[in-house]
């Protein structure tokens, strides 16, 4: 058995020559591929070495930019506020917000001995009011006629060279947003939000929905203007409730955050980040409500009810359906809401915010934003009105 098995070796080799040419063609194969990659990687890695160094030499410049407007408003703001008794500057704040022309600092009242936060906004060229001193006495009488348990206050005003400064108190529990993404509120905006939220619980989102609906109604009531700066960065949280931020933005005539929309439409855009941990670019559809919110079928129903109705609802519709129905509202049990005669000083700076004088704002095209979730339909119908008013007088 050994010396057969032996003989059979050299046997089954001499028949098959073939398999030993195939090896070495194989090899021969495997070798000029290895080169071939080796030479390919090589000429490769110094492209991307020179780009990604084009690439790192481009966001220095951006970043030094940047910081060089940092330093600019750094600079004014500390100039500013050495003339000023009652505030220090503490330090200056990221871009915690989505307005990359606004700027934030952490400054002290020592009046009160309390921490509060500065916002430089920049008061752009159709802005409705004169930036004046009597204007900045008539603003702070505004807001101290806005006070409510759903109203972010705004404490102080003033008028700069280089914006509208603001005073608010600090909240450490941050925004509605950041609720909603689980960040730390004074990381820059661009890091905070790049990653998807988990949404909020049902009782919660009843709760702060409530809230932010009887602040809107109770803006309302004061005669303040259409509030098209709803998000869920405007809503502050403190100590768990809800309160509306960035009243100033209405004033002062600054372009909405997109999708902009009027109020009821902004609130659901805003009920569906809470439920769903994103923000909507545009109104949902049945199929998309079905898919995101299969497990809070309660929000689902009113979201069908803002976007899916045949005409839009109303702020107090909005109070009565099954979602918020029944919410207890335990701030305003002992809340001394100020029922005062607004000044007439008042009456006429919201009267000019909400009618301009012509060219109004709402003529622009820099601001057809405001108007974007109106019909087509209904817009041209009014542009004809306008158009057959004009020639009817012509012909007079």
């Amino acid at each position: 058995m050994k010396v057969d098995g032996t003989k059979k070796v050299p046997q089954a080799a001499g028949n098959h020559p073939w398999v030993s040419a195939s090896l070495v063609v194989l090899g021969l194969g495997a070798l000029a591929l290895a080169v071939f990659w080796i030479r390919k990687c090589r000429s490769s890695g110094g492209s991307k070495h020179e780009y990604s160094a084009l690439k790192t030499d481009g966001g220095n410049e951006k970043f030094r930019a940047e910081q060089q407007i940092r330093d600019g408003v750094f600079m004014a703001c500390k100039h500013y506020l050495s003339n000023n008794d009652r505030y220090e500057l503490k330090v200056q704040l990221g871009e915690i917000g989505s307005r990359t022309d606004k700027h934030w600092f952490s400054v002290q009242d020592t009046t009160l001995g309390a921490e509060r936060l500065l916002t430089l906004v920049p008061v752009p060229s159709m802005c409705p009011l004169n930036p004046s001193s009597s204007t900045r006495d008539t603003l702070l009488d505004l807001f101290r006629g806005l006070q409510h348990p759903y109203i972010h206050p705004i404490l102080d005003v003033d008028f700069w060279d280089t914006g509208a400064a603001l005073i608010s108190p600090l909240n450490p529990s941050g925004s509605l947003k950041d609720l909603i993404y689980a960040s730390p509120w004074h990381e820059d905006y661009d890091k905070k939000y790049s990653c998807r939220g988990d949404g909020l619980p049902l009782r919660t989102i009843q709760c702060l929905g409530r809230q932010i609906l009887e602040g809107l109604l109770f803006l309302h009531n004061r005669y303040f203007p259409p509030f098209y700066h709803l998000h869920s960065g405007n809503v502050v949280i403190q100590n768990g409730v809800a309160r509306l931020a960035g009243l100033e933005n209405a004033l002062l005539g600054l372009l909405p955050k997109a999708p902009s929309a009027p109020e009821t439409l902004a609130f659901g855009y805003l009920l569906f980040e809470m439920a769903a941990g994103y923000e909507l670019p545009k109104p949902p559809s049945p199929a998309h409500l079905q898919l995101e919110l299969e497990r809070a079928p309660k929000v689902a129903d009113a979201l069908g009810f803002i976007f899916q109705n045949t005409r839009t609802p109303t702020l107090e519709e909005l109070v009565c359906c099954d979602l918020f129905r029944g919410v207890e509202l335990r701030e305003l049990r002992g809340a001394s809401i100020v029922q005062a005669v607004t000044p007439p000083e008042v009456i006429e700076l919201l009267e000019i915010v909400r009618n301009p004088m012509p060219p109004s704002p709402l003529r622009r095209k820099d601001v057809v934003v405001i108007i974007e979730d109106r019909r087509l339909e209904d817009i041209i119908e009014e542009d004809n009105e306008d158009s057959d008013s004009n020639n009817a007088s012509d012909n007079r």
